[in-house]
């Protein structure tokens, strides 16, 4: 939906709400980079499962919302409150019994908020902010209003204001609060700590991270006796940084069940002592800043025979490697080269067309010199469903390109050429972007 207003909002929610027989909802409505949901002031009763990916929630909407959904069992969505907000008014949800949240608020609103739900079987919570809930507040809240609850997920973090001020003596004094009997022999939920130099995070160990977005922890701590930094990378299925594995790393250090890899090209020596399989990658993103010779790529590529998803990233100041599209690999699904400083024209079509890598394609992203560009894609890789092409970007101080406003002649002219079972369409947010999907 990217032509509506409030009304159509209203009228929406209104109606998904009359439904006599709807128990699932997911809604996720957006207009200009603004998420919107409006609380309906009717009632389902036969909603029983509930997912808002829209705006966030402050604690008192969340109220209307369960209030008009009297049967509600499941919810996901996230909350903000802020500390101005001090009318928040309680209320008690006997239906729920599976909650995840995203919230950031007090924490005394937090625990508030969640002494109202007291048949929670559930609870997958992550909480942002600076202020953090210790594990005897969490105890308390669990043992007195939370009786029933058996699954126990929680992600606390900070960010970098809280990292310059604490010590290593407060976070021993928040891990140590999480060491009680009633974590580690009643419940058994193990808490781990981790921080680096943009994040302070306290997680149960079931919740465990799986992918490091930057630089390796420079403090690991946790509450199970048998969870150590080296247990801690072999969990991990995703490095998402391509630069992570230049840093000094302890030896004897292995990344052993990776599903998603990033990594720098020309590969440093030091990928192959510490992930000795790649088996398991489905998805690799690869970062061209140096040149890098198409016979170790190709046989990187070989070492990983279930690899899906391949996404290109090349650095300006660097043409892009046409070598790469010489290169024997069938198996991928999604190729990404929309993070490519190079827009493909026609003969740089004709090449990718023509590629082992794009033999078994089904989706696309990629930037195109021009239209005729998008045809060639289009009329021969004979497996592709979906297509995201991004045009030269015209758009300049928020003023549409005269092609989009008039009439749409880029569409116009696809529309005219392309099958009648393509479905085409230009990106709502990014209007560079004309997105292709053929039946």
């Amino acid at each position: 939906m990217s032509n509506y207003n409030e009304t159509d909002l209203e009228l929406l929610t209104n109606n998904i709400w009359n439904l006599p027989n709807l128990t699932h909802c997911y809604f996720n409505v957006r207009k200009n980079w603004q998420r919107s949901f409006i609380i309906s002031p009717k009632i389902s009763s036969s909603l029983k499962y509930l997912f808002i990916d829209t705006e966030e929630l402050n604690l008192n909407s969340i109220n209307r919302l369960f209030q008009h959904t009297p049967n509600l069992k499941y919810f996901q969505g996230r909350i903000f409150s802020f500390d101005g907000d001090d009318d928040y008014i309680r209320s008690s949800f006997s239906s729920l019994t599976n909650v995840n949240i995203l919230i950031a608020a007090h924490p005394s609103k937090i625990i508030s908020f969640l002494r109202n739900i007291p048949n929670l079987h559930h609870l997958d919570i992550t909480i942002a902010g600076s202020r953090l809930i210790d594990g005897y507040q969490w105890e308390n809240l669990i043992r007195n209003y939370l009786p029933k609850l058996r699954e126990f997920r929680l992600s606390m973090k900070s960010y970098s204001a809280i990292i310059r001020s604490i010590t290593e003596e407060k976070i021993d004094e928040l891990m140590n609060s999480f060491r009680s009997s009633f974590w580690i022999d009643e419940r058994r939920w193990f808490v781990q700590c981790i921080v680096d130099e943009h994040c302070i995070r306290f997680e149960t160990v079931s919740n465990a991270f799986h992918s490091i977005d930057d630089k390796l922890p420079s403090v690991f701590k946790s509450t199970d006796s048998q969870n150590n930094i080296k247990r801690f990378y072999t969990t991990m299925c995703g490095i998402s940084d391509v630069e992570l594995l230049d840093q000094l790393i302890p030896s004897k250090i292995y990344f052993s069940k990776l599903y998603s890899l990033s990594v720098k090209c020309p590969i440093n020596d030091q990928y192959w002592t510490m992930i000795p399989n790649l088996y398991k990658v489905s998805s690799l993103t690869l970062d061209f800043s140096t040149d890098f010779p198409k016979s170790e790529l190709q046989v990187f590529l070989n070492r990983m025979p279930h690899l899906r998803t391949l996404t290109i990233h090349q650095d300006a100041s660097l043409p892009l490697p046409m070598s790469l599209f010489d290169c024997t690999f069938p198996s991928i699904r999604y190729f990404d080269l929309e993070n490519c400083k190079h827009y493909f024209d026609e003969e740089d079509c004709i090449i990718l067309t023509r590629s082992s890598l794009t033999s078994h394609c089904e989706r696309l992203d990629i930037p195109v010199r021009n239209r005729q560009s998008i045809m060639i894609l289009v009329k021969n890789m004979i497996n592709l469903c979906a297509l995201r092409a991004s045009l030269p970007d015209e758009k300049i101080f928020g003023y549409m390109p005269s092609r989009i406003c008039n009439n749409d002649e880029d569409i116009q002219w696809l529309i005219d050429r392309l099958e009648s079972t393509c479905a085409i369409s230009r990106h709502p947010f990014c209007v560079n972007h004309i997105r292709i999907w053929i039946k």
